[in-house]
């Protein structure tokens, strides 16, 4: 593991500092919209998948992309946006009734009843444990009130993430000629999806007891993605299955601080080409914490300031990917802005941190104020300027 000590950080500091580097405001790094990362490489895995892709969750860099930017049927993978708009706009309390278009939604089923009620907990885990599409229907008209009106907040949820190259008409990813969605697309979603606790919790899950009131007993739910047997450290996320999409997987894998994320699409050999994918990215890629949320980088002279000094710490992790094998430190450069005046508030922004690496900018995270300072009233300053005469009476043995 690549490791970046403070010291080291603070020569970064001081260096960028006496350039002259003008002040910025913090931002995200700008990234291509749809990456293609050389498949053909040596070394690269080769697989049997029409499209794929391997993403570093943390920081979204692309490691393997493979026809990623093509337009694919996602089948029931299309369900973990399904999952993120039910919990962001329901609660797991909500009890669902269900409707008689859910109930007989055809394929993959948690079997559900007409007019039976549902918590949108237990329909949650049998949308991405079971692969329910009565589930994912029932989830859609409790949400927004039909089917097609969800359909609509998934498109929007889709261009405000960034999966821009996608369109979506239903929730659970039944096979239509207007539903559509790519690689990479489907890794930004999962790698959205992945921040929420909940979602993590399920897609990691094995199995989950719930109780399927039509039926009047308790069932056991399996999660359809066998990866979570087969390969240490899996933890997510969702399989699909239809005609025209193939067998689909997204994958992601934990291991120490590092989790990746992979997506195979139209893919027959889907758990081997998909462990083989999380294997290779993590033997051949590692993480590098540059810099944690919190953590004082340095400090800073504040203007009219009470206390005078400024500790300056990291808005965000800073992390990157680098090679295993033959890995260039990155370099970190620093932005402030040139002239800090009090008064300061915890958390404002005063500038940015770079990451680049082979001329690239890689990451970025804003530096912020990791305190409050006040600004200086008349007594403080009467006080500021005896302080060199108290200091010279002191010296002389004249206090």
């Amino acid at each position: 593991m690549l490791k970046s000590s403070i010291p080291g950080r603070v020569l970064a500091v001081a260096a960028a500092l006496w350039l002259g580097l003008t002040p910025a405001v913090a931002g995200a790094v700008p990234r291509t919209a749809c990456p293609e990362p050389a498949w053909r490489a040596e070394g690269a895995p080769q697989l049997w998948a029409w499209a794929a892709i391997l993403m570093d969750w943390r920081t979204g860099e692309v490691l393997y992309a493979k026809n990623a930017c093509n337009r694919r049927d996602p089948a029931s993978t299309t369900k973990i946006l399904t999952a993120m708009i039910a919990l962001e706009r329901g609660t797991l309390s909500d009890q669902v009734k269900i409707s008689r278009r859910a109930a007989t939604t055809p394929g993959s089923s948690m079997y559900l009843g007409q007019g039976q009620l549902y918590s949108l907990h237990d329909l949650l885990h049998g949308l991405l444990l079971r692969s329910g599409n009565d589930a994912a229907t029932a989830i859609a008209e409790h949400i927004a009130g039909s089917v097609e009106a969800f359909a609509d907040l998934m498109n929007a949820k889709a261009r405000e993430i960034g999966a821009t190259h996608s369109h979506f008409v239903n929730p659970h990813g039944l096979t239509d000629k207007e539903h559509f969605s790519t690689a990479y697309d489907l890794a930004v979603i999962a790698r959205y999806a992945l921040q929420n606790e909940t979602v993590r919790q399920i897609v990691g899950l094995r199995e989950a007891p719930i109780t399927l009131e039509n039926l009047n007993r308790d069932v056991v739910l399996h999660n359809t993605n066998r990866l979570l047997w087969q390969m240490e450290g899996v933890d997510g996320v969702k399989t699909g299955t239809t005609s025209a999409a193939g067998a689909c997987l997204i994958a992601s894998a934990t291991r120490d601080e590092q989790k990746l994320i992979s997506v195979v699409l139209h893919d027959g050999h889907r758990w081997s080409d998909s462990a083989h994918l999380l294997e290779w990215g993590f033997g051949r890629y590692q993480l590098a914490m540059l810099g944690r949320e919190g953590e004082v980088l340095l400090s800073r002279s504040v203007a009219g300031g009470k206390p005078e000094l400024l500790p300056v710490a990291f808005g965000d992790d800073l992390a990157v990917v680098t090679p295993r094998a033959g890995a260039v430190m990155p370099k970190l450069e620093v932005e402030l802005q040139q002239r800090i005046v009090a008064p300061v508030r915890k958390g404002q922004t005063v500038g940015q941190v770079t990451v680049r690496q082979h001329g690239q900018v890689k990451a970025q995270a804003p530096l912020v104020a990791a305190q409050d300072v006040a600004k200086r009233n008349l007594l403080d300053n009467i006080m500021r300027g005896l302080k060199p005469f108290v200091r010279w009476l002191t010296q002389n043995d004249l206090l």
